[in-house]
């Protein structure tokens, strides 16, 4: 029966963390749509446009199993929140098939408790955005003044989840079971960034682990009126980022150079490999499914 889900494409991305690739890469599966929907998103062809294909739970199965099978480190389900009931069954028929492999929730962290508690016998890994924690850049930015109190709420009960499950596990470098938690630096939106720091120190730092971005990249109109057509950030900036990690006592984790921001990571996802060739094998795509 169909299950509602649209879906791109499904990648082994070497793009993720380090403890997310393992040898081969992640098994990243990239859903169309989005229930944030940032106007400057770089994923704007599906979270906007909706680029993408139908496709049964069955199918979205199977496909989880071919990422095993080329040697995915994990099934990484990339923005999957509006197919909740369809993602939790096609794992489901997986693993009753054989699937081995950690299940992966790469979200926006604008998820309701509800979602959670749907998805806590299902997820492994949470791997949630926190984008900011002021209601009035939330709403300037991309037009949920709800955000804060969701993503708060929500990754707070990731988190208790994944201690009812044991904990974080690690092997051989490769997380089985954990959250990173990530923020990307917003340009001229320091302060927020200083908030959100603050917050995961007194909320997360011994329930998961940081991963703080940097590489906003303007990609459209929405994202060049935020920040201009060549921003970089600037040296200034990164200190200042550094000297509130240490204030807060944030020592693990990980964090990007400026450098990280590049085009080179932008996806086209009318193509087969809708990233660079060295940093994604393609294993499934909508046109050609």
């Amino acid at each position: 029966m169909p299950g509602g889900v649209v879906a791109a494409s499904a990648v082994l991305h070497k793009g993720e963390e380090p403890p997310l690739i393992g040898e081969k890469g992640s098994g990243a599966v990239f859903f169309s749509g989005c229930t944030l929907g940032c106007p400057f998103c770089q994923n704007e062809q599906i979270s906007i446009d909706s680029m993408g294909a139908d496709i049964t739970d069955n199918e979205l199965a199977a496909v989880f199993l071919a990422l095993e099978a080329e040697g995915a480190s994990n099934i990484n389900l990339v923005t999957a929140t509006q197919f909740t009931p369809s993602v939790i069954a096609a794992v489901g028929e997986a693993r009753a098939k054989g699937l081995q492999i950690p299940i992966m929730w790469n979200s926006s962290g604008y998820e309701t408790n509800r979602t959670v508690k749907l998805l806590s016998e299902t997820i492994d890994i949470w791997l949630p955005d926190i984008k900011t924690l002021d209601p009035m850049v939330s709403e300037r930015l991309f037009g949920a003044r709800d955000y804060p109190a969701a993503a708060r709420a929500s990754i707070k009960m990731m988190a208790s989840q994944l201690e009812k499950r044991g904990g974080e596990l690690i092997e051989d470098n490769v997380m089985k079971r954990g959250m990173i938690v990530r923020h990307l630096v917003m340009p001229g939106e320091l302060d927020s960034s200083r908030a959100v720091l603050e917050w995961y120190a007194e909320n997360l730092i011994d329930r998961a682990m940081l991963s703080l971005m940097v590489q906003y990249t303007p990609v459209n109109e929405s994202g060049r009126q935020i920040a201009g057509p060549d921003y970089i950030m600037q040296d200034n900036e990164y200190n200042q980022l550094l000297e509130w990690l240490d204030e807060f006592g944030i020592e693990e984790g990980f964090l990007q150079s400026p450098e990280a921001a590049s085009k080179e990571w932008i996806p086209d996802f009318s193509r087969l490999n809708p990233f660079p060739e060295k940093y994604s094998k393609p294993v499934w795509h909508w046109k050609f499914k």
